[in-house]
């Protein structure tokens, strides 16, 4: 009894642990101020297996491509944390994966010639990429497993801290890069990922496997089934939540174009619209705050009813305003960031609510899939549609409508004893 005492007093040391991996973690989202160096780098060509010019020369979305093998190997990689941390405890693990993001950095450092730009994706994107996910899981499980008593508040720190990496690491990537980006993009790539691992290592080290039972002060509150990941799977409330997941999701893409979002839509200066982007991040990281800490109170439900229908009223602005202003842009832009930083952390702590946190890690992984794939749903949908970024909106207007539909409907799942 008295080690478990002093373990709670404790616990608040696996937060703080879990806040500095996070950070560390989510500097990967601060990609994007790498392609610029990189397609100069190789002065945006592409050679053929002789050496030669290739027919086709490279463009952005071919270095572009590296996030988004990065993003879907970070969603895929969730979904084999919790038996790693059954095997090896949640400090070894994110140690590993640790480790696992500074390696690759500094293989990406030695990169110099557009034949190489397969060890971008390689490493970059499914090693580097699927580091990111075991840390981002293992321990945002594990924290919340900690706290069951406020869920939606510690889901916040901890994915607040995530959001903030790749805002600070914007500015600390491009100290490293200087003024002439092709020269010291290796040492920003070594830099970066030094500093990404030191931040997670550190964390590591502070991290403390969560009790498999609820604590002694909270055991009569927890009443729930806890589900297996293959009873969640019988649910329908399991592929709802993809589904809402998945549609969120899309504002991923929506604020990763941002600017040309500024350009076209509301007619802004490039400068102007890159203001955005910081703006963005803000209401971001302010959203997983207020959210997940609201939703402890308020119930998960009625957040996610407020931030899918704000999200639908944002959208709606942008896509229907025949003569879009600069202000009504960033304040638009400005929903769409501060809803999705709080739906994406409510969602953790709806599928502990729903299926209970014994076998958290692998529930939530697989429902997780769901940002990946929506992740990459808006680029494929543009493709699709010949760069028509209206297609896009219509597509996204269609998705939150029939997720508002969910989120009034559903049910807590009631587990069959037959």
């Amino acid at each position: 009894m008295a080690t478990e005492t002093k373990n709670m007093d404790r616990r608040w040391l696996v937060i703080v642990g879990t806040a500095m991996v996070q950070l560390g973690v989510g500097t990967f989202y601060a990609w994007s101020i790498f392609n610029t160096p990189i397609l100069r780098m190789f002065h945006q060509i592409v050679l053929d297996k002789n050496g030669q010019a290739a027919a086709q020369q490279p463009h952005l979305g071919a270095v572009s491509l590296i996030f988004s093998i990065g993003a879907l190997a970070l969603a895929l990689s969730t979904i084999f944390v919790a038996r790693l941390v059954r095997r090896f405890g949640v400090r070894r693990v994110t140690i590993g994966a640790g480790l696992m993001f500074g390696l690759s950095t500094l293989v990406i450092s030695t990169i110099h010639q557009a034949s190489q730009l397969w060890m971008f994706y390689l490493f970059a994107g499914v090693v580097l990429g699927a580091a990111d996910g075991i840390a981002y899981m293992a321990t945002l499980s594990n924290a919340i497993k900690w706290y069951p008593e406020k869920k939606g508040l510690i889901s916040g720190i901890a994915i607040a801290f995530y959001g903030l990496g790749s805002f600070v690491f914007k500015f600390i990537d491009a100290a490293f890069l200087g003024n002439d980006v092709v020269k010291n993009l290796p040492t920003a790539f070594i830099g970066w990922g030094m500093s990404a691992m030191a931040l997670i290592l550190f964390g590591a080290l502070l991290l403390r496997d969560a009790p498999d039972v609820a604590p002694a002060n909270q055991a009569g509150t927890i009443k729930n089934h806890e589900f297996t990941t293959a009873e969640m799977l019988r649910t329908p409330q399991a592929y709802l939540l993809f589904l809402a997941l998945f549609t969120i999701s899309l504002s991923v893409f929506m604020t990763g174009i941002a600017t040309n979002l500024g350009t076209t839509l509301a007619g802004l200066s490039l400068a102007e619209a890159t203001t955005v982007v910081a703006l963005i991040a803000i209401a971001n990281t302010i959203g997983r705050f207020v959210i997940g800490a609201l939703s402890d109170k308020l119930g998960r439900k009625p957040m996610f009813i407020l931030s899918y229908a704000a999200t639908l009223a944002a959208v709606l602005v942008l896509t229907f305003s025949t003569q879009l202003h600069m202000v009504t842009f960033y304040i638009a832009m400005m929903v769409v960031g501060f809803f999705f930083g709080g739906t994406i952390t409510v969602f953790p702590t709806m599928v502990a609510d729903y299926f209970g946190l014994k076998n958290h890690s692998q529930n939530y992984a697989l429902i997780y899939q769901g940002f990946g794939f929506g992740s990459l749903a808006g680029a494929v949908i543009l493709s699709f549609a010949g760069g028509n970024l209206h297609i896009v909106f219509d597509v996204y207007i269609v998705l939150l409508i029939i997720s508002l539909i969910i989120w009034v409907g559903i049910k807590k799942p009631v587990y069959d004893l037959k």
